[in-house]
C-alpha cells in the first residue's frame, strides 16, 4: 500500500470512528434525557373544563411511568378552539420530547377547512388517548325552544368558544341542514364559563359540551334545569341510550357524511401529542409510559374519584386515525366546510 493510500485509509477510519462516537453521543438514552428534566404540558383550553381536568390528572401520574421520572408542569393556552396551542406546539416548542400537549380534536377539522393553518396534524407524534371525547348539546329550561325541531321556529342563543369548536360548528351546520335559528355567541374560553352563561341567563343552550363537565352538573338534570337534545358521536352514547346522535337528525346522505367527519373527533378524543421530529426512543418511552399508566388500577380509581372517564387508545392507533381523517374525500370536506362556515 502506498503512503498516499495509507494516509487515505487512516483518515477514513478516523472519520468513521469520530462520526460513530458523535452519533452515540447524540443518541442520549431516554432515561438520561428525562432524568431531572421538566416536561411542559400545553393544555389547549381554559381551566376547570374536562380537558384541563384530564390533563392535570395525567400530569400528576405520568412521571412515575416515564424513564428518568421527569416533572410535568401544566400550562393552559386557550384560544380559538385550541388552534393557538396546536400552532405553538408545531412551530415554536422544542422538538426534543420536552413538550407534550392536549388539544381539542376539532383542530383536525380546522386544518381541513383552512389549509393555511400552521400545523400538519398527521406530523405530530401522537402519544395516547386517555378518553374518548363524548360531547353533546344542552338546552336550558328557560330556552324559547326545547328541542332541535322547535329551534327551526324560534331563535336560540348558543354560548360557544371559538369558531373551530363543535360548540359553534354543530349549531351552524344544523342551521344550514335543518333551518334551525341558532345564534352563536363566541368568546367563552371553557366549559365552566359556558355553563355559567346558562345559569346567568346569557345563553339559552350549548352547541356542545363534554360529558365529564356535565357529570359535575348533575343537579341540572335532577332538578329539571337542562336537557340533552343530541350527542356528537358516530354511535349512541352508552350512558344516554335514548338520546339520538347528531347524524340521526338529518336524512340527506351528503349531510350525514359531513356530520360523520365532524363526529369522528370524538374518537380522537382527549389525546396527547408531542412535536414533530422527536427522537424515536423518546416517543417510544412516552407512549409506553402512557400505556402503562392507563392500565394501572390506581390511575383508573383516581379518575373515577374525579368523575373523569378512561377509555384508552394507543398512540400508534391514533396516528393511523389522524392520517385517515386528514385524507377524507374532497366532496365530504367541501360539504363540511360549507355548513360550518361562521354565521356571525
Amino acid at each position: 500500500m502506498s503512503i498516499r493510500s495509507k494516509i487515505k485509509y487512516v483518515a477514513i477510519t478516523f472519520g468513521m470512528f469520530y462520526l460513530g462516537g458523535a452519533g452515540a453521543a447524540c443518541a442520549q438514552p431516554a432515561a438520561d434525557f428525562y432524568r431531572g428534566r421538566t416536561i411542559q404540558m400545553i393544555i389547549g383550553t381554559g381551566e376547570a373544563g374536562g380537558y384541563d381536568l384530564s390533563a392535570r390528572l395525567v400530569a400528576q401520574f405520568l412521571p412515575d411511568y416515564i424513564p428518568g421520572h421527569p416533572t410535568i408542569v401544566p400550562r393552559n393556552m386557550p384560544g380559538a378552539g385550541s388552534i393557538a396551542a396546536a400552532e405553538y406546539v408545531y412551530s415554536v416548542a422544542p422538538r426534543d420530547g420536552s413538550v407534550i400537549a392536549i388539544v381539542q380534536p376539532t383542530f383536525l377539522l380546522e386544518k381541513i377547512t383552512d389549509r393555511s393553518r400552521k400545523y400538519e396534524p398527521e406530523k405530530f407524534a401522537w402519544l395516547a388517548r386517555v378518553d374518548q371525547s363524548v360531547v353533546m348539546g344542552v338546552i336550558w329550561h328557560g330556552s324559547p325552544a326545547q328541542s332541535v325541531a322547535e329551534a327551526t321556529q324560534k331563535q336560540v342563543v348558543i354560548a360557544a368558544n371559538g369558531p373551530a369548536g363543535t360548540s359553534a360548528t354543530i349549531p351552524w351546520a344544523l342551521n344550514k341542514m335543518l333551518g334551525t335559528k341558532y345564534k352563536v355567541v363566541l368568546g367563552y374560553d371553557s366549559s365552566a364559563n359556558m355553563g355559567l352563561a346558562l345559569e346567568k341567563g346569557e345563553a339559552d343552550a350549548l352547541g356542545s359540551t363534554s360529558w365529564d363537565y356535565l357529570e359535575t352538573k348533575r343537579e341540572w338534570f335532577s332538578e329539571g334545569k337542562a336537557t340533552i337534545p343530541y350527542v356528537i358521536t358516530l354511535e349512541r352514547f352508552k350512558k344516554l341510550p335514548d338520546v339520538p346522535t347528531v347524524l340521526e337528525l338529518v336524512d340527506n346522505p351528503r349531510d350525514k357524511n359531513a356530520l360523520k367527519l365532524m363526529a369522528s373527533t370524538s374518537t380522537v378524543g382527549r389525546a396527547f401529542l408531542s412535536t414533530p421530529g422527536v427522537p424515536a426512543d423518546r416517543i417510544e418511552a412516552l407512549r409506553k409510559g402512557f400505556d402503562t399508566m392507563l392500565a394501572d388500577p390506581k390511575f383508573a380509581a383516581e379518575a373515577e374519584k374525579r368523575r373523569l372517564g378512561v377509555d384508552p387508545m394507543r398512540g400508534e392507533d391514533l396516528q393511523k386515525i389522524v392520517a385517515d381523517v386528514m385524507g377524507q374525500p374532497e366532496d365530504v370536506v367541501e360539504r363540511m366546510k360549507e355548513v360550518t362556515r361562521p354565521q356571525l
